[in-house]
């Protein structure tokens, strides 16, 4: 039942545009207004043929339209009857009735364009090529005519003159679309990828970077692997249409180039990406702004990996680690994501860490350690807070076996496992 709908409905709306067009001059007392008439009934035959039309029965749709044409003298109900010829591929018959009807409206430059596809259909693409012509010399502002004269030209190779056509109507509009289509051209046809840059770029600065033209110069560019240019575009897609989508496609690129400053810009005004924000500022060591947006996140999402994010930040970010209330918050922060679900070993070595080294409770830090080496017990990071953590309790054996991995896998590179490795080494000596 709704499918049945569904089509009246689409019918209706063909019938009020297509009446809206044929009628406009038509009183509805059924008198006709100059040679246009009107007869009992006509509204009938356009449900029906447009009912016929929807269902692809192009057919018995032509012929009520071409009955409704005889009756009323209005050539809009032939040109849909010759649409329909077209449609139904019967492009000889549609041809013959064009001509007809051309010399009767020698003006009317849809006739031109449905000669022009017909012919085409024909494969007699010089007669299509005239037709067009036509049509554009007639009403050389009409984009239909434009892009039909454009196509023929391409579907004989002619790319240049194809590309002449949308030139000079560019030069009168300057609209997105057709520099858009000339820049294809040039790309696609011309082969020419560095001119289609420069007529986007140009267009871009001096009309305006829509969407269209400076998603074909993104995809230009990226085909170049032109990051810096990509970037940029991206950027200004942003400014234009304010979709995040855009902002952090920038965002990704700046902090690709190690263009951190950009990155955080464009973010800060878009929140389009509030991780990779997060990530630009640990990385360059921004650790309190980090902190700022770890704790707002947390207020905002409730996600405990935010909590656990701010206590370890709020950490990097002192001046004085050595700081009571620092720590204290530190491990109330940890503690507390990890109450509410954070299983990270990540966190839980930091915090076993920091509750090692800092002398608060070390047994509870080994335990964190190992908590954390049990997802992944081939860490040399984790395998190091372990034997720091045997060498606070003063087992220096323990701390020895467990160090030495360490050097296995890193060497002494690093200046805290070289301090670690010093002091082990020196607590194992003294201890035999």
């Amino acid at each position: 039942m709704s499918r049945y709908l569904s089509k009246i409905a689409l019918i209706v709306f063909l019938l009020s545009v297509l009446t809206g067009c044929i009628h406009k001059n038509v009183e509805p007392s059924g008198k006709g207004i100059g040679t246009f008439r009107t007869f009992d009934h006509e509204y009938d035959y356009i449900i029906l043929a447009l009912y016929y039309k929807e269902h692809g029965e192009y057919s018995q749709a032509y012929a009520l339209f071409d009955e409704l044409y005889e009756k009323t003298g209005n050539p809009e109900y032939k040109i849909e009857s010759i649409k329909l010829l077209i449609a139904a591929k019967m492009y000889e018959k549609a041809s013959k009735e064009l001509t007809a009807l051309i010399r009767k409206n020698p003006e009317n430059t849809e006739l031109y364009r449905l000669m022009a596809i017909a012919q085409l259909r024909l494969n007699r693409v010089e007669e299509a090529l005239s037709y067009a012509q036509k049509s554009v010399e007639i009403q050389p502002d009409d984009i239909r005519n434009v892009d039909l004269l454009a196509s023929v030209y391409l579907a004989k190779g002619m790319n240049e003159k194809a590309c002449k056509v949308y030139e000079t109507y560019y030069a009168r509009h300057h609209d997105n679309m057709t520099v858009v289509k000339i820049a294809s051209i040039y790309y696609h046809r011309l082969k020419a990828p560095q001119e289609a840059i420069r007529l986007l770029e140009t267009h871009s600065k001096m009309v305006g970077c829509s969407e269209n033209v400076c998603l074909f110069l993104a995809e230009l560019y990226r085909q170049n692997n032109d990051l810096e240019h990509l970037a940029d575009i991206y950027a200004r897609l942003y400014e234009t249409t304010s979709t995040t989508e855009y902002a952090q496609k920038a965002a990704e690129i700046y902090a690709y180039k190690k263009e951190f400053e950009k990155a955080e810009r464009i973010l800060l005004k878009s929140k389009a990406d509030e991780r990779l924000l997060l990530a630009i500022y640990k990385h360059t060591g921004a650790y309190r702004k980090a902190s700022e947006l770890a704790k707002r996140l947390y207020a905002e999402t409730l996600d405990p990996v935010w909590l656990a994010e701010y206590g370890v930040l709020i950490y990097e970010a002192a001046s004085d680690r050595n700081d009571p209330k620092l720590l204290k918050e530190v491990i109330r922060s940890l503690t507390k994501a990890f109450r509410e679900g954070v299983d990270d070993p990540l966190y839980f070595n930091y915090l076993g860490y920091l509750l090692i080294d800092h002398n608060i409770d070390v047994k509870w830090g080994i335990e964190l350690v190992r908590k954390a080496l049990e997802s992944e017990p081939d860490s040399a990071f984790y395998i190091d807070s372990l034997a720091w953590g045997h060498y606070k309790l003063g087992e220096c054996e323990k701390a020895y076996r467990e160090m030495k991995k360490v050097i296995e896998k890193l060497g002494l590179k690093d200046e805290e496992i070289k301090a670690h490795w010093k002091k082990i080494e020196k607590c194992r000596s003294r201890k035999k």
